[in-house]
């Protein structure tokens, strides 16, 4: 009987704990899945300097998989169940998880950002990694207008992206992935969260600086970081999509009181390699409650279209 009740103790510990629909995978599996795709990375790394492309491969070869990315991609991943016969639509999101996705999966993926920066980079890594090009569309698109037909999308992910939207755009966007998603269609999003609603302005040297407002001081909008009432009012009931999972994540170090997060104070340079050893180390797991976290700083929302 002991024996029974240690091995329920521990698959209750390596499962993530869900607000609804569909049971998470458990630790274990989304470690093989991160080990996998941290390998893929710096696969992506080696295609690229066989290109003599140093720059980019230097990228992934250095950070095959950033702080905030691990702890995202596993949620996202986790959540989703991707397979052969699903339409994906990524807003935005960095781009090798969609690769990894439409090569590993089969899915047919369109992969896509406000700017044309990525294009040309990924569509020779989809070539380089012998991905179908009807399997892997790599284009420009603004999430506040997409140029896909109603109920397109059987799945729709974005990954600390809508946060970075000006003004009221990350409502637009959430309707226009109410749109495109079809009937029974599941949207998956991150974004950054904090108990109380905030928004930050930074000196303009991001890539998208030049489509963001500025504060009058010189500084431009950069992102917001949603309160729990934000993400009611900004996101979930401006898509008309009915929520079936909300957790958030959060760092084991440092308390309320400061918003300064790990990877901004570690030597990033040094450390960038152990990225994910760092965020499995630091963020806790997801809670289906922000008030049971330290510092929570993270917000990850499953949405679901009505049959």
């Amino acid at each position: 009987m002991m024996a029974l009740k240690r091995a329920s103790a521990a698959r209750e510990r390596d499962t993530v704990p869900s607000t609804g629909g569909a049971a998470l995978p458990d630790s274990r599996t989304l470690a093989r899945f991160e080990t996998d795709l941290y390998r893929y990375a710096l696969e992506i790394g080696v295609a690229l300097l066989r290109g003599r492309r140093l720059k980019p491969a230097l990228r992934h070869l250095i950070q095959p998989i950033s702080y905030w990315r691990s702890v995202e991609y596993r949620l996202v991943w986790g959540a989703a169940g991707f397979g052969a016969a699903d339409r994906v639509l990524d807003i935005g999101s960095p781009k090798l998880l969609s690769l990894y996705v439409a090569e590993r999966t089969g899915a047919e993926i369109y992969s896509t950002d406000l700017l044309d920066y990525f294009v040309e980079e990924w569509r020779y890594l989809s070539q380089a990694r012998r991905v179908a090009p009807e399997r892997f569309h790599v284009e420009t698109a603004d999430g506040r207008a997409l140029p896909y037909p109603d109920a397109f999308f059987s799945k729709v992910y974005s990954i600390s992206v809508i946060e970075h939207i000006p003004d009221d755009g990350d409502s637009d966007c959430l309707r226009e992935i109410g749109r495109v998603l079809a009937p029974g269609g599941r949207c998956l999003l991150t974004v950054p969260f904090w108990p109380t609603s905030q928004d930050v302005y930074h000196r303009p040297d991001f890539y998208f600086a030049a489509s963001s407002p500025t504060n009058g001081g010189g500084l431009v909008f950069f992102q917001r970081r949603y309160s729990e009432e934000d993400l009611q009012r900004r996101l979930i009931r401006p898509s008309g999509l009915h929520l079936t999972r909300l957790l958030y994540v959060g760092e084991r170090v440092g308390t309320r009181n400061d918003r300064r997060e790990f990877c901004e104070v570690a030597p990033m340079l040094i450390t960038s390699p152990l990225h994910p050893v760092l965020s499995r180390l630091v963020h806790t797991r997801p809670a289906a409650s922000w008030h049971t976290l330290r510092k929570p700083l993270c917000a990850f929302l499953e949405l679901t279209k009505p049959r």
